[in-house]
């Protein structure tokens, strides 16, 4: 190892003195080129007290013995791999950000260091030798740090793959589940069909109700196909049939049709409209959709007598319509209450458990929300948010 010990407190001290100009001018570098840079590092005081931190120590290395310093540059390596991982995990920094960073602070760093190992140092091999020491470690501290990062990264994407499988897996087995029933009935009646043509003993109104059913059933394969092609052409209605929409008036229409499934379910229905009448962006028929599924999900939770309320106001602030539904059914269990949107999932002994993923697909569609709370043995309440249409809000926003 050269020797470059007669300079090295002075030096030492230099370095140190300069760190905190140098964390600063990282620091306005970032605040110019990373916009929410505040948000993504949360503390800018932390922040800067742990560059502090890590500098103070990495100069220290730079003029240990060469035993002390090979065990220092181990260490350094597993507390950078173990700070990627933190910002990659914890902090969840986008891969474009986190490399803007370290970036960043390696090119600022190494500028300032190695102009005072310039200044200080007239031998050139022992400004060599230091210079060369100082990259090494920097080397060791942003390797170590980035492998720590892309590590949790590709977990994290390894682990959303994995999700993504497991409900395509699930989403193959609902559909295959929802479409065999209707063909094995269809199959079913044509092998009855087959075998009285057969055995000549053919029946026109046997016959004429057979094929009814048939239809009956490939109108339900046809109805689910339709709902999952809903479900995967997401921004398809919004480019082709958005209008401004009275969701009064479609409240109202759908509100006559429930009457129906209220009466046959001998239930309550009770309807609150406000005085104004609300408008949003969207498709009709796909609020009509929404409304109904709701409703006729609600119908079908209700007892002898029960009752549904129904109502819609603008919120607070005159941004949004809140639509509610409120009925005092058998409720959802805790359990369960997490699974409702999930595609293919349902209590029901009928039904594909579409239904509400397909109205959470239109609502956020359409730059709203909607919320389910439950409770078992006392109801369930549905609250959805469309945003009001404003001279602001336009069909081009």
């Amino acid at each position: 190892m050269i020797k470059v010990y007669k300079c090295k407190e002075k030096l030492l001290c230099l370095i140190i003195e300069k760190i905190p100009a140098m964390i600063e001018a990282h620091l306005q570098d970032m605040l110019e080129k990373i916009e929410n840079f505040h948000e993504v590092i949360e503390d800018i005081e932390t922040y800067r007290t742990s560059l502090y931190s890590v500098y103070t120590t990495v100069a220290g290395i730079l003029f240990k013995e060469n035993d002390e310093y090979v065990k220092a540059l181990r260490q350094i390596e597993k507390t950078g791999y173990k700070v990627g991982v933190y910002y990659g995990e914890v902090r969840e920094m986008s891969r474009e950000t986190f490399l803007e960073l370290t970036y960043s602070i390696r090119i600022h760093s190494f500028e300032h260091v190695c102009y005072l190992i310039n200044c200080h140092l007239s031998h050139p091999e022992e400004r060599s030798f230091l210079i060369s020491r100082f990259f090494e470690i920097l080397n060791a501290r942003f390797n170590s740090c980035v492998n720590g990062f892309l590590f949790t990264k590709d977990k994290l994407i390894n682990h959303l793959h994995n999700q993504k499988l497991s409900i395509m897996g699930q989403m193959a087995a609902g559909m295959a589940h929802e479409i065999r029933n209707p063909l094995c009935s269809i199959k079913g009646f044509q092998q009855l069909m087959k075998k009285i043509v057969l055995d000549k003993t053919a029946n026109t109104n046997d016959f004429l109700n057979y094929i009814d059913i048939c239809s009956s059933e490939i109108t339900k394969v046809e109805n689910l196909v339709s709902d999952f092609l809903l479900l995967a052409r997401k921004g398809d209605s919004k480019k082709n049939r958005w209008e401004k929409v009275n969701i009064n008036e479609v409240f109202q229409k759908v509100f006559d049709l429930s009457k129906y499934f209220a009466l046959e379910k001998n239930v309550n229905l009770h309807l609150s409209l406000p005085l104004t009448t609300l408008f949003t962006y969207g498709i009709s028929s796909y609020i009509e959709q929404i409304m109904l599924n709701i409703i006729k999900n609600s119908i079908s939770a209700l007892d002898l007598g029960g009752i549904l309320l129904i109502n819609m106001h603008p919120s607070i602030d005159n941004k949004e319509a809140v639509l509610t539904f409120v009925d005092n059914g058998i409720g959802i269990p805790e359990s369960q209450i997490n699974r409702i949107f999930d595609p293919f999932f349902t209590t029901k002994e009928e039904g594909t458990g579409l239904g509400l993923c397909i109205c959470k697909r239109l609502v956020e569609e359409m730059k709203g929300s909607i919320i389910i709370q439950s409770k078992v043995n006392e109801g369930t309440t549905v609250e959805i948010r469309l945003p009001l249409a404003t001279p602001q809000n336009t069909l081009s926003d």
